[in-house]
């Protein structure tokens, strides 16, 4: 990205004495400020999207304030908020919420961390009495939450399947890491999730008691930012709802408690040992006090942490890229574990073998100390300062299109620990200011490194599934970097790779009459190109986010192409490929060559399409294009040495697959529901032996060879004029090829699939350490082709009907489950099908093995009732106006554009037009007739005509049962306990099972891990997530939890990325 926007932003007045001076909090329309009781209320207009404003009601309370009797109690009452207040009770709240748009579900509306609750809304405000409503709610919550036995009774099992949920391997390895890491400290025995005896027994008025100790004025902030013409009266509806609130508790409130860490100069071990771990991990952690963020001078130290951090980061990928890697992958990253801690962790996912754990922990060590024996050359500094100074830059383009409710979150995380929050544009200016009058110094940078000395309150932690390693080898390999670090033979760094100065080294050159068509699409208000050497583009401007660019070619034809006998091979085409280097660069190279440029290009191959895509910024197009144009024009180059270490890790991977409960449950709920199709089989280790890694190469250098098979769809913030020329010279110039042949959509090969005839009901029984059924019930589902548009709605209306009556009977009536979906699903249908579509509909859940088919008759008997009866006047209402709302907040988004026309081009409608912009006009007349006529009969209607009739005379439904395990089994795990014990004295030491969303071609699901790669890490200037350490969330729509950008702050192996499928991260870009 050019730095010229940069240079030209205006610096702030700033001296040495006010680098020390908190930042001032804005921006200036902010109205801020406390009620008389204490309250403190965040309000600020910011109009995307339009006719939307975010609440939140946050709460200086956690987990972390509850006695030993309590342990749980803050979550509790987080749960019963929604559930039993003095005016709504028995699911009333949740109908409100859906019924003004505000979907409730799980992880949506709630959180509660070890020291916050946080509630949040996002509500429509084309009505004004529904902010004052919505108010009144979040009002209830903060004062007048019941806490009676009947409540408590009716939600401790929704809690419970919440803790139930937590206890996969993933839930036990970190409960182990946060007792470990907060050893000594209060913090260490305060999960959110509590304790089940507390769940299951503790008395109402306990909790009740809890609630109206801490639930008090002056622990609470209530925070409004959307479209807001009048800040004034919003404040003034704020005062009516909260300001005459206060604890039914009439005692002084107790002093809010602070609990720090205890630092300690010998570092902790742990090796933590479950037969479910897929992969072993080493985490290597350095606790600090959690730094503030309210200072220039600390926003000044947190991007020398970030430089530091990403030279590290760049180090540790150009190693796990070696022939001999150290480790499959790693990273480093700030973890902030509570509002007193954080931590720098230093992880690693390490080959199989005791002697690679090891040598991943010393390759760990040995590279922080290289970087204090030796520092870091100004030429790995350059790269991590373009990638900062870019991400300035793009906040400050996008500076006013930020999601209300990220804007929200910003006043959450400076009302619970001060966090700078001036506005963008002023955050910006500052952020220039910083790197060009104080700048980042190179020796402070450096000295960032003596943090991660191990005497540094360091904890050092393996995560394995079998016991061959001890922490007597861990504290070892310490003390072997240690001596190596004192005596000095740890040399300089030599991993710098030759970066080229361009991509091409001559630029083509646009072909004469490289447009030999164009055409505006007046109903999606785009243009469409035919090039002159087949390829098909479409470019439709948008002002949505300046500095957000979609890109995305398709072609149709995919895995269902190649013979059977090769489709193991061709399914690891991409990843064997993206590991090797596509674009004629290894991915060290394009790695550092792509410092500062916000590039990115995936590659996919599912069922029927192959594609690339990503999200450019439009200043950084040409790059891209220029990478589009080497994908076509090299090929990939074969190096044995290097396909060797890729088989390896891939052959790790799918081994670590074996190991997952959930692994063995979803490949038999795919063998039931699509009849043994080999499509839907996981690779095993036997195929992998079969894979012809160089048939796998020239498969993927195939796939992308025929411009004439692809067509590319542009949407974002670069007009048509700005963005032909370009299209021009790097797409038209491509060179045409006469094979591959372009494949006709009607003629592609089905996946021969087929739904059970008879009813199948099956308890699948898996080995598991802690019980837990996993649940779903699917019915075959087939819509009309001649109304395949109408169709779809229908039943998209009839999905959401049916969740919230399952989670209303599930959940607020019997206390079984914690959250339920319910997920139409069309993957399996090709474009070449003539006859009606054929898909299913699952519903999943999980909850006690014992409760498993009680809750299975309850899905059943809701549809029943709804093919019988049909839903309420009142649930219909609910679901049109929560689509309408749906539709026209995705409208401001590009990526709903996008998707609307690269799916189109896909479309069987399409085949039959060949025009996309009829396409979208059919769909959303068909849209708009279902919404107008939607009713209870419409609906009864459609759940008769698309579900089986009556329904209980098709489906299947599995369910993951824990396995008994037997009696050899019994006693050789209590060998091995026993053994492991003795060595540790002597030593001192997917959509569940539907891998493919609706609509969709995505890759198939027989590659579920796949290999890791490098990522530049997204910068949020001036701070990182309120959450800190382990949360249990309640609700919010997912949509909000998009984060325009944000730090590196992820527990543990969450830092190392891994590639998704058969799709390829083939280069880099920072999120946004």
């Amino acid at each position: 990205m050019s730095p010229k926007l940069f240079d030209k932003l205006e610096c702030v007045e700033l001296t040495e004495h006010d680098l020390s001076k908190p930042c001032p909090l804005g921006p200036a329309e902010l109205k801020t400020g406390y009620l008389p009781n204490g309250i403190r209320y965040y309000v600020r207009s910011h109009a995307k999207p339009k006719e939307r404003v975010a609440l939140a009601l946050v709460l200086k309370v956690g987990s972390v304030v509850e006695e030993e009797g309590e342990r749980g109690i803050a979550h509790i009452v987080e749960h019963l908020a929604f559930n039993a207040t003095e005016e709504y009770s028995n699911h009333e709240i949740v109908k409100f919420l859906e019924k003004i748009g505000a979907q409730f579900g799980a992880c949506q509306n709630a959180y509660t961390s070890a020291d916050e609750t946080c509630y949040q809304l996002v509500v429509p405000t084309d009505s004004p009495q529904l902010l004052a409503d919505a108010l009144r709610v979040m009002a209830q919550f903060a004062f007048k939450i019941r806490a009676a036995p009947g409540d408590l009774a009716k939600e401790r099992g929704a809690v419970l399947e919440e803790w139930r949920m937590s206890r996969d391997a993933a839930g036990r390895a970190q409960e182990a890491h946060w007792e470990l890491i907060m050893q000594g400290s209060r913090y260490a025995e305060r999960l959110p999730i509590g304790t089940e005896d507390i769940i299951r027994n503790v008395p109402a008025e306990v909790v009740r008691a809890f609630y109206e100790r801490w639930y008090r004025p002056e622990n609470m902030a209530v925070v409004a930012v959307g479209d807001i013409s009048d800040s004034d009266s919003v404040v003034q509806q704020i005062s009516q709802a909260f300001g005459q609130g206060h604890s039914r508790d009439p005692t002084p409130a107790p002093q809010l408690p602070v609990f720090d860490f205890a630092p300690h100069t010998q570092p902790r071990y742990k090796v933590f040992i479950d037969k479910e771990v897929q992969e072993s991990t080493v985490f290597v952690s350095f606790k600090q006090k959690r730094p503030p963020m309210s200072t220039p001078k600390q926003l000044l130290d947190h991007f020398e942490s970030y430089v530091f951090q990403e030279v590290l980061n760049t180090r540790l990928f150009k190693l796990s890229r070696e022939q001999e890697p150290p480790f499959a992958a790693a990273a480093v990253s700030e973890e902030p574990l509570c509002a007193t801690t954080q931590s720098l962790v230093l992880t690693a996912v390490a080959m199989e073998g005791p002697e690679h754990v090891l040598q991943a922990l010393e390759t760990l060590l040995v590279e922080v100390a290289r970087i204090r024996q030796h520092g870091i050359s100004n030429k790995q500094i350059a790269p991590a300062l373009a990638d900062l100074k870019a991400d300035i830059e793009s906040t400050y383009k996008e500076r006013d299109q930020s999601f209300c409710w990220d804007v929200r979150d910003e006043y959450i995380r400076n009302f619970l620990h001060g966090e700078l929050v001036t506005g963008q544009e002023y955050e910006t200016r500052l952020s220039k200011t910083l790197l060009t009058k104080f700048g980042i110094n190179k020796e402070r940078v450096e000295a960032q490194a003596h943090a991660f000395k191990t005497t540094e309150s360091c904890v050092i932690k393996v995560v394995g599934h079998r016991p061959n390693i001890s922490e007597a080898d861990l504290m070892a390999v310490v003390k072997r970097v240690e001596e190596m670090e004192a005596e000095g033979k740890i040399g300089p760094w030599e991993g710098d790779l030759e970066v080229p100065d361009a991509l091409m080294q001559k630029e083509p050159q646009a072909p004469a009459g490289a447009i030999v068509s164009e055409r505006h699409l007046q109903n999606l208000d785009a243009t469409e190109l035919q090039l002159v050497n087949g390829m098909r583009v479409l470019m439709k401007h948008t002002t949505h986010m300046e500095d957000e660019l979609f890109l995305t070619g398709v072609a149709p034809g995919g895995l269902t192409e190649v013979p059977q006998d090769q489709f193991y091979t061709a399914s690891t085409a991409g990843i064997i490929a993206g590991q090797l280097g596509v674009f004629g660069f290894k991915p060290a190279v394009l790695s550092d060559f792509l410092a500062g440029k916000i590039v990115q290009l995936d590659l996919s191959e599912g069922a029927y399409s192959r594609s690339f895509k990503g999200v450019q910024s439009p200043a950084d197009l040409e790059i891209a294009l220029q990478l589009v144009h080497l994908l076509f024009t090299t090929q990939v180059k074969v190096d044995e040495a290097e396909l060797k270490v890729v088989m390896r890790l891939l052959k790790q991977s799918v081994d670590a697959q074996q190991r997952n409960p959930l692994h063995h449950y979803h490949t038999r709920v795919r063998t039931v529901n699509y009849g043994d199709c080999y499509y839907f089989k996981p690779i095993t280790l036997e195929d992998l032996d079969h894979v012809d890694v160089h048939k796998a190469c020239e498969l993927h250098n195939q796939n992308y060879k025929n411009p004439s098979e692809f067509t590319i769809v542009f949407t974002g913030n670069m007009k048509c004029e700005e963005l032909q020329p370009l299209v021009e010279k790097y797409l038209a110039s491509i060179p045409p090829a006469q094979e591959p042949k372009p494949k006709d959509t009607k003629e592609l090969t089905i996946l021969p699939w087929s739904f059970p005839k008879e009813t199948v009901v099956e308890d699948f029984k898996v080995g598991m350490v802690s019980p837990i059924t996993q649940a779903q019930v699917t019915f075959p589902v087939t819509v009309s082709r001649e109304k395949a548009r109408e169709e779809l709605v229908w039943l998209k209306l009839a999905c959401q009907i049916l969740e919230t009556r399952l989670l209303q009977r599930m959940r607020f009536q019997f206390g079984e489950i914690y959250t339920v979906g319910v997920s139409p699903f069309f993957g399996c249908e090709a474009p070449s099908n003539p006859g009606d579509a054929r898909g299913d509909v699952s519903i999943s859940f999980t909850c006690d093995p014992a409760n498993r088919h009680r809750l299975t008759e309850m899905a059943l008997e809701e549809i029943e009732k709804l093919q019988a009866q049909g839903p309420d006047a009142e649930e219909v209402k609910t679901v049109t106006n929560f689509e309408r709302l749906q539709w026209d907040e995705s409208q401001q988004e590009n990526s709903f554009w996008h998707d609307i026309m690269v799916m189109g081009f896909q479309s069987k409608s399409f085949q039959e037009t060949k025009d996309v912009d009829q396409v979208y006009v059919k769909n959303c007349k068909a849209r708009e007739k279902v919404l107008l006529s939607a009713s209870q009969e419409t609906v009864r209607d459609a759940m008769q005509r698309i579900f089986p009739l009556p329904c209980r005379s098709l489906y299947t439904a599995l369910a993951m049962v824990p396995k008994r395990p037997s009696l050899f089994y019994t006693a050789t795990s209590a060998v091995a306990s026993l053994m492991s014990s003795a060595w540790s004295a002597l030593t001192g030491s997917d959509r569940g099972a539907n891998s493919m969303a609706p609509g969709t071609d995505s890759g198939p699901p027989s590659l579920q891990h796949t290999l890791p790669h490098h990522q530049h890490h997204a910068h949020h200037l001036g701070g990182a997530h309120s959450c800190c350490g382990p949360t249990t969330t309640t609700a919010g729509v997912a949509e909000h939890a998009r984060q325009q950008r944000q730090r590196t702050a992820t527990l543990g192996a969450a830092a190392v990325a891994s590639a998704a499928a058969v799709a390829v991260l083939i280069s880099m870009r920072r999120s946004k």
